[in-house]
């Protein structure tokens, strides 16, 4: 039984990580979508909530499975860093429903003030954006991807072992993605993180109709690749470029 446990624990935190990181996340947005006061700052407190979240979700799981609580993390991880495969897809099958359960929490937390929000047009009912990303398909996908792209660019910077930022990395990966959702999106325009978007898509199919899955040209695909592009990009970028650059440089002045 305890060997199963050890087995078990870090997928247990990648399920418990996300999780926080999801009902974090998805009360702000929801908080917004239903307060008729947050127009003009549902962008900012938008941001800060996601970074807050994900800090939360880091510290909660990050000494037991590393904290990656996102598939293109994780999908980076074992490209670039030897993560195996089939832990890999352990992993993100633990994320993303652990963002599927956060949806369910959120959703309990907010029924009353969702529950107000009429169904008045065909096709997908609108208190689902408190769940889903939703944008214009190509608009869309270049954000995922430039997002995506600068935040784990930052984790890799972040995390690297030279990094004097190592020891306050959950705080500082959390302000990577306020910084990188600010910069380049809407409050309900960015997922940078395919489980964040798809079990919570998964979730509103069941509370609201599968009309969330054909909303914009079926977009649910984009906060799906656009975050693995940015996020191998930006992966690239830190281990075949930053890095290694850094190394030979560090090499060439011992060398002198």
């Amino acid at each position: 039984m305890t060997s199963l446990r050890n087995v078990a624990a870090p997928y247990w935190a990648e399920f418990i990580g996300t999780l926080v990181l999801t009902v974090v996340g998805l009360g702000i947005t929801a908080q917004n979508l239903t307060s008729s006061t947050s127009n003009k700052t549902s962008a900012l407190n938008s941001s800060l909530g996601w970074g807050l979240g994900v800090t939360l979700g880091i510290w909660t799981s990050e000494h037991v499975s590393g904290g990656h609580i996102n598939p293109a993390v994780t999908i980076s991880r074992a490209l670039f860093n030897n993560l195996s495969w089939a832990k890999a897809i352990c992993y993100i099958s633990a994320q993303t429903l652990g963002a599927f359960v956060g949806s369910f929490i959120v959703w309990i937390n907010f029924a009353s003030s969702l529950s107000s929000i009429k169904h008045k047009d065909p096709g997908m009912h609108p208190a689902t954006h408190a769940f889903v990303t939703s944008n214009d398909t190509w608009y869309g996908l270049v954000n995922e991807i430039t997002a995506t792209f600068i935040f784990v660019l930052a984790i890799y910077a972040i995390t690297d072992n030279t990094s004097n930022a190592k020891p306050i990395a959950p705080l500082a990966v959390g302000l990577a993605l306020t910084g990188a959702s600010l910069g380049v999106s809407s409050p309900l325009g960015v997922a940078v993180n395919p489980a964040r978007d798809f079990g919570p898509r998964v979730f509103a199919a069941f509370a609201y109709g599968f009309d969330v899955f054909a909303d914009q040209h079926f977009y649910f695909w984009v906060p799906i690749v656009g975050p693995i592009v940015g996020g191998v990009l930006g992966a690239f970028v830190y281990e075949w470029l930053v890095k290694r650059d850094a190394e030979n440089h560090h090499n060439l002045e011992e060398g002198a």
